[in-house]
């Protein structure tokens, strides 16, 4: 029986410190922890269309990346001829809110946060002013296809509750191991 509760408070203890190592793993030296990244983006935009991606943000939290038109040339599936001026004046680049996206996507005016116009190549950064639902848009209007390739990273700042509930995580697991400690040594 004694065994089995041993087994158990180490099963615990084990537990509760692989939570503290995530956790402190997830925090980086600039003060903030890395929610979501994308790594490098292929985004290929057909004709006068475009594509969105969507990061849910709280006040303070940063989105930043950057991004290039792929300028080869290469014919696109269907095109019966090799343009070499296919990425000629560039593409839209937004960033929304969820009210003004959907605003924008039914073709009413909006507000962005952010905005670019026929851009070939852009690193930007901004801090999102609002808890909700952002969306990262890529904008091709005119008739030729658009490749981009890019990335997007949405940096989430430090949280005081989730630093004391996380030093409370600390607390407790060396609560827990003294506990252990002092039951063996005394039986």
């Amino acid at each position: 029986m004694e065994v089995v509760e041993s087994k158990r408070r180490l099963i615990l203890v084990g537990f509760l410190f692989s939570l503290l190592i995530i956790g402190v793993d997830a925090w980086d030296n600039s003060g903030q922890s890395a929610k979501h990244l994308n790594a490098t983006q292929d985004v290929l935009l057909d004709a006068v269309s475009w594509k969105a991606f969507s990061y849910r943000c709280a006040k303070g939290d940063k989105l930043s990346g950057e991004f290039l038109l792929i300028r080869d040339g290469d014919l696109f599936m269907g095109d019966q001829t090799k343009y070499d001026n296919w990425l000629l004046g560039g593409i839209g680049f937004l960033i929304l809110d969820e009210e003004n996206y959907n605003l924008w996507a039914h073709g009413n005016p909006a507000t962005s946060l952010f905005e670019r116009e026929t851009v070939v190549q852009l690193a930007w950064s901004v801090e999102i002013p609002k808890n909700g639902l952002w969306y990262v848009i890529y904008l091709n209007d005119s008739i030729y296809m658009k490749q981009i390739e890019g990335s997007i990273h949405h940096y989430a700042k430090n949280d005081p509750v989730a630093f004391l509930a996380l030093v409370g995580l600390v607390g407790l697991a060396a609560t827990i191991a003294v506990s252990l400690i002092y039951k063996r040594k005394n039986g």
